[in-house]
């Protein structure tokens, strides 16, 4: 079973030893907010990535991704013809 919580992104950066990945703090309504990565960078600008309300899979096992921990992933749609995403 998945769980999926609506969150508002509270800040993200880009991570700084990776190309693709942002690094996301998320409030999903939980004590603190949870770091979540996500390799968004060739499809999402920063800028839009800020103070955006996303979807998560809050029930995935934490993952180290280059000495960041990651505590779920963020769902996206992509067009038909893949062209654009959008979380």
């Amino acid at each position: 079973r998945l769980c999926l919580k609506v969150g508002r992104i509270l800040k993200a950066w880009k991570h700084p030893d990776a190309e693709k990945l942002y690094v996301e703090e998320i409030d999903v309504g939980e004590e603190k907010p949870r770091t979540i990565l996500s390799g968004l960078v060739p499809y999402v600008p920063l800028e839009e990535m800020q103070n955006r309300m996303v979807v998560i899979v809050a029930n995935l096992k934490p993952r180290e991704m280059l000495k960041v921990v990651s505590h779920g992933m963020v769902l996206c749609a992509t067009s038909a013809d893949k062209a654009s995403v959008s979380p």
